[in-house]
């Protein structure tokens, strides 16, 4: 009598213990069988970080089959799970470096490869991001208010040179505040600046009506040939630093006294006021202080011809500059970068990250009026302080 082989056929699909269908891989749902050629011989387990911690996946390990599995839930080689390389750039933006993410999860991930090198890859997301953003179109911003301002970063690995941020961003007509641009300068020279002013003319950015920046030389000579005509408004506090340091330390409280009594007047006339009587008191003992007050003062005095409620936002660059210190504070545990990309994309994502939270100006009809009226009466009746610190007719 003939022996009957009690072996299965490695060909044979295996079945659902009840159903007796074939049964499905707990990481893909397919078929372990493929039409009854080839079939499973065995499982392999694999750990993938996911947002729980690591997590031992079990996959089929198959022979015959006309092709290879693939798994509808990760790809081959893949062990960390999208949901956690969607976390990675947001950590990288809140001023977390590589090697801290890594050094962060890596207890829960249990060699489940979160390396290195999955944390440098998600980050092209922002990247990628940042490539869309700086080549949108301008032309539906309706700015009237625009800032200028830049910082200087370290930027390239084997140098230690820093180069020139150059950050522009703007107010709308309806109050609110936005991202323009974000630039490697090099230096903060007229070109670099001028390349500045002409991506943002060649985006559709339409004239401000007012400017808002530092003295920087550079800066100032670039909106001279690109906006001859738009009004500029120096920064304050720029100004009161650069005053105070020609004076002494035992005078200089006297001094800023003296000073806030032209930039916190009550009016453009009580500001000139008091610059003929600072100067009249310490042009000759502080001839150069005296002389930095007067430099371009008219710029600095701008700001009193808008409505009284913005003065505030507008006397200084200081809403612009703390997102510049934040940036600097999120960027530091980078170092340096590795291309100039990776800069500007970070800078990029953090302001963006904090432009949720930026306060705006309040601006009604009335308001924008008014400083539409400001911005004309500007160009048509110049204010002018003379040398002794009084008006000229």
């Amino acid at each position: 009598m003939r022996r009957v082989s009690k072996r299965r056929s490695r060909s044979s699909c295996k079945r659902h213990p009840t159903s007796g269908q074939p049964s499905a891989n707990a990481v893909g749902l397919l078929p372990i069988c493929d039409q009854n050629v080839g079939g499973q011989v065995g499982h392999g387990t694999r750990m993938v970080a996911c947002p729980g911690g690591a997590t031992a996946v079990d996959f089929p390990k198959v022979r015959g089959t006309k092709s290879p599995f693939r798994s509808q839930l990760l790809a081959a080689w893949e062990r960390t799970s999208p949901a956690v390389l969607s976390l990675l750039p947001g950590l990288y933006v809140e001023g977390l470096s590589t090697r801290a993410v890594e050094r962060v999860f890596q207890p829960l991930m249990e060699g489940a490869g979160l390396s290195r090198s999955s944390v440098s890859r998600a980050n092209e997301e922002i990247k990628a991001g940042f490539d869309l953003w700086r080549k949108r179109s301008l032309a539906g911003e309706e700015v009237i208010y625009l800032f200028l301002d830049g910082y200087y970063q370290g930027v390239r690995f084997g140098t230690r040179e820093k180069e020139a941020i150059l950050v522009a961003h703007g107010i709308r007509e309806d109050g609110s505040r936005v991202l323009l641009g974000v630039y490697l300068g090099g230096r903060e020279s007229t070109e670099s600046w001028k390349e500045v002013l002409h991506d943002l003319v060649g985006r559709g950015l339409r004239q401000p009506l007012l400017l808002i920046s530092d003295g920087n030389p550079g800066l100032i000579r670039a909106v001279k040939d690109i906006w001859p005509m738009v009004p500029r408004r120096r920064c304050v506090q720029h100004r009161l630093r650069n005053i105070l340091a020609r004076v002494p330390v035992k005078s200089q409280e006297a001094v800023r006294r003296a000073l806030n009594r032209i930039f916190y007047a009550d009016s453009l006339e009580e500001a000139v006021r008091a610059t003929g009587e600072f100067v009249g008191k310490y042009g000759r003992e502080y001839a150069s202080a005296a002389e930095v007050l007067l430099t371009d003062l008219e710029d600095c005095l701008t700001f009193f011809r808008f409505p009284r409620k913005q003065w505030k936002r507008l006397r200084t660059s200081n809403g612009l500059e703390r997102e510049l210190l934040e940036v600097r504070r999120r960027t530091r545990v980078v170092g340096r970068f590795p291309d100039e990309g990776a800069a500007l994309s970070l800078v990029w994502a953090v302001m963006e990250e904090r432009q949720a939270r930026w306060r705006g100006i309040a601006m009604g009809v009335e308001q924008l009026r008014q400083v539409r009226e400001a911005a004309q009466e500007l160009e048509t009746n110049p204010i002018t302080v003379g040398l002794d610190g009084t008006p000229v007719a």
